[in-house]
């Protein structure tokens, strides 16, 4: 059996921005998971196309966040001989601060809210509350700003079909503003 102690010389530190990091560390918080059982649950959680799941990487990722002590390796006991990880105490510091991280930022280039969102009860309600409502507050300035440049571009005579993205963009965030709303409202209860 291979364990996460032969690859270490293989696994560059730039891993940890990967951002299915989030969705791992959240995997094993859930419950303690073999290599197989992550390769086949990460993608569904994982919101971004494009991420590496595959076993290799997997297993790369595997063995950086072993490295720093964000996962332990449980080793097999003599029923099962596959090797099972679970979080650190570091693991689960860790996955709140990349939660706090993807909750606030609004940027539309680093876009990783629903899968932090999943992990929102990691929180005690009154800091969730505050994490989604200051998303909520970066959202509605963006909203304002854009839709006061949107009317501009339209009172300047700018056909709408022009600026049907930008429409579209306008409705997704008040969506998701509401949608803010009522989540804060259902945590406040």
């Amino acid at each position: 059996m291979v364990y996460l102690d032969q690859y270490h010389s293989l696994v560059p530190a730039s891993m940890l921005d990967n951002p299915a990091i989030t969705s791992l560390l959240g995997l094993l918080v859930e419950r303690p998971l073999h290599l197989y059982a992550l390769s086949k649950e990460l993608p569904r959680r994982l919101d971004a196309s494009g991420l590496p799941t595959g076993r290799g990487s997997l297993r790369n990722l595997l063995v950086r966040l072993h490295d720093i002590g964000w996962i332990e390796l449980v080793r097999p006991d003599a029923t099962d001989d596959v090797a099972t990880y679970r979080t650190t105490r570091e693991g689960v510091d860790e996955l709140r601060k990349r939660v706090r991280s993807q909750v606030e930022d609004t940027s539309p280039d680093h876009d990783h809210f629903i899968q932090a969102i999943a992990y929102i009860g990691l929180f005690e309600a009154q800091e969730a509350c505050l994490l989604l409502g200051r998303r909520r507050e970066r959202l509605a300035t963006h909203l304002a700003d854009v839709t006061r440049e949107h009317a501009r571009a339209l009172d300047g005579g700018q056909p709408w079909t022009h600026l049907a993205e930008v429409d579209y963009t306008l409705s997704q965030t008040a969506a998701a503003i509401a949608w803010l709303d009522r989540t804060i409202d259902r945590l406040r209860s």
